[in-house]
C-alpha cells in the first residue's frame, strides 16, 4: 500500500514560510496532525519497532539487552568498586534505583540520537512528496518511551521483590511521566534533527555531550551525595533549570516508591513532574517552531 499516496505535491523551496514564533504559538497543532496522519505514525512506529529485532536472535528481548549491560557495569564499578567513596549502604537500593536512573537516561538519549537522522535518513521521502515530515522526529522518541516502560515495570518487579520499593498511589502518575518523557525526547529530537539538516557534525558533537550529561544527571549519585541531607541549595535549583533530565530521573524513582528520605529527594513528586512537563512544554516549542520555520529548505538540502 501506498502510504502517501494522494499527497504527491512537490516541495517549493521558494515558498515564503511563516516564522520561527509563527509556528511556536501553534506547537499544539502536533498532536492533531499526527492524529490526521495516524496510519502513516503507526506505519513508521511499526516499522522502526520491529525493525530492531527482525533476523535476530533474541528478537524483542534486546529492548533490555543494552540497559541491562551498561547496568551490570556501572554496577560493578559504582556499586562495589567505589562503594565507600559513594557511601552506598543498601546494595539492593542502589541497584533500583541505578537501573531505573539508566533506563530512562538511555531511553530520552536514544530517542532523540535517532530523531536527529529523521529528515537525513529520509531524503526520498522529503524531495519528492508533500510529506508531513514533521512527524519522522516523533516515532524515535514515542518507541522509545514504549521500551523505557517495559524497563520501568522490570526495574518496579525487582525493587518490589527486594524489599526495597513499595509501589502505591505513585503508580498512577506514571502516564504523566511517560507524556512529559515523551514531550521532552520530541521537542529535543525535533530540534536536533533540523540541526542536524544544515550542520552534520550535530550528531557527533550530541554523541560526545550525552556522556558528561549522563554523569551530570542523578544517574550513579543521589542528591543528598551532592547537595547534602537537607537540598534546597542553589545547585540543586541550577540543576532544575539547566537539566531536563534531572527532575525526570528522579520523579521515576519516587513513581516506583523508592523511599525519598533515604535517597535524599527533597522535592515531591508533583513538583519534579511538573518540572519535567515545564522543560518538554519549553523543547516543544522551540523544537516545532524551529523545525516549521526551515522545514521549507529541507528538501534543497538533504
Amino acid at each position: 500500500m501506498n502510504l502517501v499516496s494522494g499527497i504527491e505535491q512537490h516541495f517549493s523551496a521558494q515558498a515564503t514560510p511563516r516564522g520561527f514564533v509563527h509556528h511556536a504559538l501553534r506547537v499544539g497543532s502536533l498532536p492533531g496532525r499526527a492524529w490526521r496522519h495516524a496510519v502513516l505514525f503507526r506505519h513508521f512506529f511499526s516499522r522502526e519497532l520491529e525493525g530492531r529485532f527482525q533476523g535476530t536472535v533474541l528478537g524483542p528481548a534486546w529492548v533490555l539487552v543494552h540497559p541491562v549491560f551498561l547496568f551490570l557495569v556501572y554496577f560493578a564499578v559504582f556499586g562495589f568498586g567505589l562503594r565507600d567513596t559513594m557511601g552506598h549502604q543498601d546494595l539492593s537500593l542502589f541497584a533500583v534505583y541505578l537501573f531505573s536512573g539508566i533506563v530512562c537516561f538511555h531511553g530520552l538519549t536514544a530517542g532523540t540520537t535517532q530523531a536527529m537522522n529523521a529528515i537525513v535518513g529520509n531524503s526520498n521521502l522529503v524531495k519528492k512528496v508533500a510529506f508531513p515530515c514533521e512527524l519522522l522526529p516523533i516515532v524515535s522518541p514515542a518507541v522509545e518511551t514504549l521500551v523505557l516502560m517495559i524497563g520501568l515495570g522490570v526495574a518496579l518487579v525487582a525493587g518490589w521483590l527486594s524489599g526495597v520499593a513499595t509501589p502505591g498511589l505513585s503508580l498512577l502518575a506514571l502516564p504523566v511521566f511517560a507524556l512529559a518523557l515523551l514531550a521532552i525526547g520530541t521537542g529535543l529530537g525535533l530540534l536536533l534533527a533540523n540541526l542536524h539538516v544544515f550542520v552534520r557534525d550535530v550528531r557527533q558533537l550530541y554523541g560526545v555531550l550525552t556522556t558528561p550529561w549522563l554523569f551530570l544527571s542523578p544517574n550513579f549519585w543521589m542528591p543528598n551525595q551532592l547537595f547534602g541531607p537537607d537540598g534546597g541549595s542553589a545547585m540543586e535549583t541550577a540543576c532544575m533549570a539547566v537539566n531536563p533530565a534531572y527532575c525526570m530521573l528522579l520523579a521515576a524513582r519516587q513513581i516506583l516508591g523508592l523511599d525519598s528520605s533515604v535517597l535524599g529527594i527533597h522535592t515531591s513528586l508533583a513538583v519534579n513532574l511538573g518540572v519535567a512537563l515545564a522543560w518538554g512544554v519549553g523543547l516543544m516549542v522551540v523544537g516545532y517552531g524551529t523545525f516549521m520555520a526551515n522545514k521549507h529548505k529541507y528538501a534543497d538540502l538533504v
